[in-house]
């Protein structure tokens, strides 16, 4: 068979669940199957022949104007393909009907679900384009049982047309030496130990303003310089607001914006925490908490939407929406070494059940299923 992946998020959108999501993708595909062809799509648009030994090249960080660059569609009249899969939501399907088979990946359907905490760039196109490209696409692949739900419920699209097919956390996610982890934060950000690790970015639906309010209710019963880590790059709606927040609740010292890490930086980033925290209303699978728990690290995380279905009895699951229970919750975890350790041998466990080479063997079911 002729593979076509378009290959650009891993590209230019590195950083983002997306961009991990198509790197370890064609990684995971290229590694498993020696018996089909595949080309990839590179920036702009252009078709890239995968031979034997050949690596995917990785981007960097979130390129901001990723969505704008995607939409130009690669001429797939310049190949002969069997199957084209698109993995960033569809986002850069031609207008024109494919002669191929069209398998998409959708990741959420945050702007039907939550379209104020969207970039006003993206929220155009996806409102514009998720509908046609649903009902164009053969075969829809979605990351969560919940993203399947939505799917459905808001779409219209029948649920025979979905395959569920969870993400993982990248193999550099794993248990290291926690004081060589802290004094690597330390000496790259000034971030001493004790720190409660949030990663996410900072769109509004990552609920950050409930957990700085949350974080502030308990400050004086916390250990001693215990800091609260947002990281993340400027941006995503509500990070100024953050910001003056911190300062408004006399939080100054004790709130760090990292800003965007390096991919290489992470592991040391989750393995220098006491306690990793996930308040967000919406997500269409949620890498963080699976990282977290990859590392190690104990997760205290919001009931809602796909997250119970990615953390499990792993973590400490709370109502997003009550403020007061975060801090109890957060305050608990924090003073009672015995349930750390608890929570982290559970989430090592429940992240053991993710795997790239799962994920890739079942994308590669759904290609030959369509063939």
């Amino acid at each position: 068979m002729q593979i076509g992946v378009d290959a650009r998020a891993a590209l230019l959108y590195r950083g983002s669940g997306i961009g991990t999501y198509t790197y370890q993708l064609i990684r995971g595909l290229l590694a498993i199957d020696p018996l089909n062809d595949y080309q990839l799509v590179y920036p702009p648009a252009q078709w890239v022949k995968v031979r034997d030994g050949f690596q995917i090249a990785e981007g960097e960080k979130k390129n901001r104007n990723f969505w704008q660059e995607v939409q130009e569609s690669p001429d797939l009249k310049a190949v002969d393909l069997d199957i084209y899969h698109i993995p960033q939501n569809g986002i850069g399907l031609p207008s024109c009907r494919p002669r191929t088979r069209v398998v998409v990946t959708i990741h959420d359907l945050i702007p039907f679900v939550l379209p104020q905490t969207c970039s006003k760039a993206y929220l155009k196109v996806a409102l514009r384009e998720l509908p046609r490209i649903v009902d164009v696409a053969d075969y829809i692949i979605a990351v969560s049982l919940n993203t399947k739900r939505d799917l459905v419920r808001i779409l219209g699209v029948p649920e025979e047309k979905i395959a569920v097919i969870y993400e993982a956390a990248e193999p550099m996610y794993k248990p290291m030496c926690r004081a060589k982890a802290q004094a690597h934060v330390k000496e790259k950000w000034g971030i001493a130990a004790p720190y409660i690790l949030n990663v996410g970015g900072f769109s509004r639906r990552k609920n950050l303003v409930g957990l700085l309010r949350a974080f502030q209710r308990i400050l004086t019963k916390l250990p001693d310089g215990c800091q609260l880590v947002l990281v993340g790059g400027p941006g995503g709606g509500s990070y100024e607001e953050l910001g003056l927040l911190a300062q408004n609740l006399g939080l100054e010292g004790r709130v760090s914006f990292p800003g965007f890490v390096p991919i290489e930086s992470m592991p040391c980033l989750y393995n220098g925490a006491e306690l990793f925290v996930y308040p967000s209303l919406y997500e269409g699978f949620g890498l963080p908490p699976l990282e977290a728990m990859a590392c190690g690290v104990p997760v205290v995380a919001a009931c809602s939407s796909s997250i119970p279905e990615v953390v499990g009895a792993g973590g400490l699951l709370y109502n997003p929406y009550d403020e007061d229970e975060l801090s109890e919750v957060l305050l608990r975890t924090m003073l009672d070494e015995t349930l750390r350790e608890e929570l982290a041998r559970r989430g090592h466990q429940q992240q053991a059940q993710f795997s790239w080479a799962k994920a890739a063997t079942e994308t590669w079911m759904v290609y030959q299923a369509l063939a």
